[in-house]
């Protein structure tokens, strides 16, 4: 058989580096290269940024994916019109070589980190663990056409052969520098730089990189032509025109891409090749043979790999679980909250952001807190001291010294609408309905006014000093609340404790002062209480039953919130703070809970 080679056009252009990688699309039309720089150019004008010195490319069977590797160890996947298709990390040198499977399910890549892993191109995931064994940089690799058999050579002078499906090593290693499969045999270029399959010599000089496709192989000489030849080591045809040193050849059944070191792409058509027989029924079910072993073997290998992951997964949550216990038992037993400290004046409100990203205190003015960190974030706004958090979070009203309210968006700390005004004295409570269409506020001059939060309209206006929602309805004069239960600060430090759904009513008394804070956590469990004796207490709203005193502050303690997930307990005090106290790590607090604080 002899082979007519002839160039197809002018070399292409656009590479002002030394080109180190070509791949040639199964189609025979499109050519992908790169270059030194990290260019990755396609025949069709596109170009890509991949790796610094991205040394080789490789296409998907069915061509819709094209895989790169080079110096920052990252395997790289672009689809055809030049778009990032994923990133396959995992190696810790260099890539220098990758390759597709034959039917496309799997990507092998090889680096100087002396592996070789495989990458499932679907899920951009690895398949089993990196393949070991080479002592040296991995520079080649190439499937067999059937897809059992990997091979791979590296600079320790050895070239290896795996089980595509299994990952296990076959047989031992032998002496080589390179690889390539011919006809469905094994070509090793071996220390002298002759290829040879079975110990025959088929290329009879020495090459510096081979390519092969059915019966042809491309070999690159070192004096830049290339020959190709089949297994009978005659050879095909020789061609040459590179003004460099040709760096990389691709081989097509019709056609070859060769590319050299002063960024030189050159075309070749190539004619005379046989045509590939059609495949019978026992090579297809042989190749379904194949592919269900390989299924088969990648099943069982996550298998293992779950149950491994599971088993790790166990000790880890054991030994999570056995930390958290010993920090909570710290924490719940602690005396002492973390101290929030920046205000020059008596702290009364304080509100916790719904999602309980953001705490918001306010003195003269509104100072918000990141609660993890104890950061302030931004300056303050201007308002005080009474505040609240729309129940969507995205408003936080303030009362002023104005005698008005006014609403600011948290996030962009702008005001939202007008300032709500009418009250002639100070504001002594504000409060959202659960809809958050409407804001209660109460005042020292006597009223209870409701307003529509949109328009800031005033919407009706009662007797009271205070006011909170129950559910959907409006309580004057009470505390706080949540759902159908409703706290009211009594006269000489108790509190009365009501149950809208069934009537009852507990006084809770433990205060050697006035009540100034009542708060409830997220689920009606829990009561906080602080007061004029410094004290902050804990209440069990079921039992009645005091759970724990917290002492700290220095001063009359003015307000308090819980945070929406119940591990913190905020409050504020005369004495210029907040503190934040600990309740337990993630979920709501319960009596047990406080029961040892």
């Amino acid at each position: 058989m002899r082979l007519r080679v002839t160039p197809i056009g002018e070399p292409l252009t656009g590479h002002s580096a030394p080109v180190a990688g070509v791949a040639l699309h199964p189609g025979g039309d499109l050519v992908a290269t790169s270059d030194d720089t990290g260019l990755i150019r396609y025949s069709t004008g596109v170009e890509m940024s991949g790796s610094p010195y991205t040394m080789t490319l490789a296409f998907h069977p069915d061509g819709h994916l094209l895989a790169s590797g080079g110096e920052d160890g990252v395997v790289r996947l672009w689809d055809l019109s030049g778009v990032p298709a994923g990133e396959l990390k995992g190696h810790d040198d260099v890539v220098t070589a990758v390759g597709f499977h034959p039917d496309g399910h799997l990507l092998a890549s090889a680096g100087w980190d002396h592996t070789i892993r495989l990458w499932d191109p679907v899920t951009r995931m690895p398949v089993g663990d990196p393949l070991t064994g080479h002592t040296g940089r991995v520079v080649d690799l190439a499937f067999h056409p059937a897809g059992h058999l990997l091979a791979t050579a590296a600079q320790d002078g050895t070239v290896r052969l795996w089980d595509a499906a299994t990952g296990q090593p076959v047989g031992d290693p032998v002496p080589g520098e390179g690889v390539a499969f011919l006809a469905g045999r094994l070509v090793i270029v071996g220390p002298d730089r002759l290829a040879r399959a079975d110990d025959e010599v088929i290329v009879p000089e020495p090459v510096s990189g081979l390519a092969a496709r059915g019966d042809v192989l491309a070999a690159v000489n070192w004096d830049g032509s290339i020959s190709l030849y089949d297994l009978s080591a005659a050879p095909l045809a020789r061609v040459s025109g590179h003004t460099g040193a040709v760096q990389a050849v691709a081989l097509g059944r019709s056609s070859m891409v060769s590319v050299d070191d002063r960024g030189e792409v050159r075309r070749w058509r190539v004619d005379g090749p046989p045509e590939e027989e059609p495949s019978d029924h026992v090579a297809r079910l042989r190749r379904s043979l194949v592919t269900l072993q390989h299924t088969h073997a990648v099943a069982r290998r996550v298998r293992d790999d779950l149950h491994r992951r599971l088993e790790e997964r166990d000790d880890l949550v054991r030994r999570l679980t056995a930390r958290v216990d010993e920090l909570e038992a710290r924490m719940t037993s602690a005396a002492v909250a973390r101290r929030l400290t920046g205000h020059d004046a008596p702290v009364h409100g304080v509100a916790f952001h719904p999602r309980g990203h953001l705490l918001a205190t306010a003195d003269r003015a509104v100072r918000l807190w990141d609660p993890v960190t104890r950061d302030q974030v931004g300056d303050p706004l201007p308002g005080g001291p009474v505040v609240a958090f729309h129940p969507g979070g995205h408003l936080l009203a303030a009362a002023c010294a104005d005698h008005t309210v006014r609403l600011w968006d948290p996030g962009t700390r702008r005001s939202f609408g007008e300032p709500l005004t009418g009250h002639t004295g100070p504001v002594t409570s504000v409060a959202f309905h659960p809809s958050g269409d409407v804001i209660a506020t109460a005042s020292a001059d006597g009223t209870v006014r409701v307003w529509d939060t949109v328009m800031g309209r005033q919407l009706s206006e009662r007797p009271g000093t205070g006011a909170v929602f129950a559910g959907d309805e409006l309580v004057v004069g009470a505390s706080a609340a949540c759902g159908h239960l409703v706290a009211t600060v009594l006269p000489g430090g108790a509190v009365a404790l009501e149950n809208r759904r069934t009537g009852a009513t507990r006084e809770l008394t433990g205060h050697t002062s006035d009540v100034r804070a009542v708060a409830f956590d997220g689920t009606g469990e829990l009561l906080a209480t602080g007061g004029g004796d410094r004290t902050v207490r804990i209440w069990d709203t079921a039992s009645g039953a005091e759970l724990a005193v917290l002492t700290g502050h220095t001063s009359a303690v003015n307000g308090a919130a819980f945070h929406p997930d119940g591990h913190l307990l905020a409050t504020t005090s005369d004495d210029c703070t907040t503190r934040l106290w600990p309740t337990r790590l993630g979920g709501h607090a319960g009596p047990a809970e406080w029961a040892g604080a």
